[in-house]
């Protein structure tokens, strides 16, 4: 081998070994980037809606004798005092407006896949969509789980998203443990990034009049909270990368638990729970709150903009931001 040949080799093994430093620069570089661009250590976000739950029976208990759980967990996170429904305190308006962060129309249709039965639709984009459409989610890792419904509702009339963006839609059994059954069944086969727990039950026995029949359900729908933070503390996908909010869509009449509706301070009153990686312990915001905040409070943590929400993050429950931190 001549020199010069020896030289050329040599001096291509260097331009090899030099693109190849440039090449892994460049990804730690991006990778630093992409980690600036995530303060937050929250991956995972569950929502759980408890229907029809009086605040006063609630975390406003100043005993909580009914909700030993959501109790113990407040220790641990942060709930806000006030938190109302400001608007429509019945559940065909209030779910829509914490799932779209706005009190949106809801507008009614005859629809086909339910033999023409009524359906409902949301007006404006739902934390669904939003969710699925910004952050390139595909439809099993967004799932909502509520009792069986009948005719489930359908994506928004939002243009810019809409049906190719609704969430898996898991309407299955009639009682709350069902439903939790059926939640925890798809929390562990798919591990969904973001899902929402709906339960009814406290609201149905709070409209049959039996006081020891709404306190029981709203103790087993405690007990459900506190076994679904369980699940995701035990669970290696969820365990220290997961919020849970915890609220209600309506409270019930001050002076008549049985019925709900009005403007009183019953039935506006309503609670929010957070836990997680990135809530503060042990805090109570007294920064007046509703519903509406709750979606812009998720896109905040998750990395996505409900541009068409009404609400605002709650930033006052989150801890600095890792880059804050650093």
């Amino acid at each position: 081998m001549t020199q010069s040949t020896f030289k050329r080799r040599r001096n291509g093994r260097d331009l090899s070994t030099l693109l190849w430093l440039c090449l892994a620069a460049w990804f730690l570089l991006s990778m630093g980037e992409a980690r600036a661009a995530e303060p937050y250590e929250t991956e995972n976000v569950i929502l759980v809606i408890i229907d029809g739950l009086r605040y006063s029976e609630g975390l406003g208990d100043p005993a909580r004798q009914f909700v030993p759980k959501m109790d113990a967990l407040s220790k641990r996170g942060a709930i806000v005092e006030p938190f109302t429904n400001d608007r429509h305190t019945f559940t065909s308006r209030a779910i829509p407006a914490i799932w779209c962060g706005a009190w949106t129309e809801v507008l009614p249709f005859a629809d086909k896949d339910c033999g023409g039965n009524w359906n409902s639709r949301c007006e404006l984009p739902t934390i669904f969509e939003y969710y699925r459409k910004q952050l390139c989610r595909s439809k099993e890792d967004c799932i909502y789980v509520l009792p069986d419904v009948g005719c489930p509702w359908k994506a928004s009339l939002d243009s810019e998203y809409g049906k190719d963006y609704w969430p898996v839609y898991h309407s299955v059994g009639e009682t709350d443990m069902d439903v939790w059954h059926e939640s925890e069944a798809m929390l562990s086969e798919h591990h969904p990034s973001f899902a929402v727990l709906y339960f009814d039950r406290v609201d149905h026995f709070g409209h049959s009049g039996s006081w020891s029949y709404y306190t029981r359900a709203i103790e087993l729908a405690d007990s459900i909270v506190g076994m679904v933070w369980e699940f995701v503390e035990e669970d290696s996908i969820y365990a220290g990368k997961t919020t849970m909010f915890v609220t209600n869509d309506h409270g019930r009449h001050t002076d008549d638990w049985t019925g709900h509706g009005c403007e009183c301070e019953g039935c506006r009153t309503i609670q929010l729970l957070a836990i997680g990686p990135d809530i503060k312990e042990g805090f109570v915001s007294t920064t007046p709150r509703t519903l509406c905040d709750i979606v812009p409070t998720v896109g905040e943590l998750m990395g996505f903009c409900p541009e068409k929400s009404t609400g605002s993050p709650m930033l006052e429950l989150l801890r600095a931001p890792r880059e804050e931190i650093d």
